[in-house]
């Protein structure tokens, strides 16, 4: 392998790891963030939905979706024939998930942009310096106090 693809297999390491680390502390597993992109494609989304679109239980969707509502970033909405019909559950973000969402989203293009500014350079070596000052702009979006490049 050459140089360049050894640094661009690096480059998605990295931005793996700082993805995930983002995740992290904002206390958000992947399969939670990944839960509220397709409910928020979706605007809403069933349990047994979500469960085909994941490849897991229908009990593993309801404990994570349990959680992500614990933390007030989705709730759960019962539509039913009559009044008192819970049969049919359905699940929307919050107006905080939105926000959430949003900023994860953001932030996540700031990481990439940043990255496409390397890659115009024909500078390879100064790739590691490009990547430490990424990883410091995420640390300061999100408060995160480590990470490790």
């Amino acid at each position: 392998m050459n140089n360049q693809l050894l640094t661009l297999i690096k480059c998605r390491n990295i931005l793996d790891q700082l993805f995930v680390t983002v995740l992290q502390n904002i206390d958000l597993s992947l399969e939670q963030y990944l839960l509220m992109e397709k409910i928020d494609r979706e605007k809403e989304e069933t349990p047994g939905n979500l469960a085909a679109c994941m490849g897991v239980s229908r009990p593993a969707i309801s404990r994570q979706c349990q959680s992500l509502g614990e933390k007030g970033l989705i709730e759960r909405a019962n539509v039913g024939s009559f009044i008192g019909d819970s049969r049919k559950v359905y699940y929307r973000l919050t107006n905080k998930g939105k926000q959430l969402l949003l900023k994860i989203r953001l932030n996540s293009n700031d990481m990439i942009n940043s990255l496409d500014s390397v890659f115009d350079t024909t500078n390879w070596n100064e790739f590691d310096n490009q990547i430490a000052l990424m990883a410091d702009a995420v640390k300061k979006a999100f408060n995160i106090n480590e990470i490790q490049v």
